[in-house]
């Protein structure tokens, strides 16, 4: 099977998992080879195929930081997002605990700001993908991805049932993870349980925009 399809596959089997106690067990194992699979394939010790080294293999860092067009978001941008995502969603509202994200990784990235990305416009997303290093933001990457691993097994069965408190998702608002400008991420994360971030933001968030940066990184290679 295609492993697209099987990983779609799976996340169907994860969700189902997860909303049984009984099966919980399972879920974990599962949630842990989704996501392993959308990371590189170092923080799972190689035991995984992975979709991120499969989009990543062969680009340039010109490739990387390149808009397409207006409308479009360049891969680093791609990258940053769902990286940020993941970082503020799982740590902040799944496992309430600090986030990965610290001034030092501001300063090594060239880019202060914690906001996710959800409100950049197109001279936001330019200026962004052209100021941002490549390098680090995979470092950052990485950092989060074996956060989640290490942490997210703190989570019982009847945890991930629990409704995230109104006053932890107004957190990202008021630590700037979330600007302003985009109060309907706000409103899309408040009352939900703490087991979907792990089938959201954690995995079929980063499948999808990587199935993006995949298609936009074949037409940057192929003209």
């Amino acid at each position: 099977m295609d492993h697209r399809k099987n990983w779609t596959q799976k996340q169907a089997e994860l969700r189902k998992a997860l909303s049984s106690k009984a099966h919980f067990d399972e879920a974990s194992a599962l949630f842990m080879a989704q996501h392993a699979a959308v990371h590189c394939a170092d923080i799972s010790g190689g035991l995984s195929w992975s979709l991120q080294d499969e989009v990543m293999t062969g680009l340039t860092e010109v490739q990387i930081k390149k808009v397409p067009r207006p409308g479009q978001n360049s891969i680093v941008w791609l990258l940053w997002h769902i990286t940020r995502i993941e970082d503020m969603t799982i740590n902040t509202l799944a496992l309430d605990q600090s986030q990965v994200w610290t001034a030092d990784w501001a300063a090594r990235l060239c880019f202060p700001l914690p906001d996710c990305g959800a409100s950049m416009d197109d001279n936001d997303v330019h200026e962004f993908s052209q100021m941002i290093s490549v390098r680090t933001i995979l470092e950052y990457r990485a950092a989060v991805g074996r956060r989640t691993r290490e942490t997210v097994r703190q989570l019982s069965a009847e945890q991930t049932k629990e409704i995230v408190p109104t006053e932890i998702v107004q957190k990202l608002v008021d630590e700037g993870s979330i600007n302003s400008r985009a109060n309907w991420l706000y409103e899309y994360y408040l009352n939900r349980n703490r087991g979907f971030f792990l089938t959201r933001t954690a995995t079929s968030h980063n499948f999808i925009h990587l199935n993006e940066a995949g298609r936009i990184g074949k037409k940057l290679t192929a003209s």
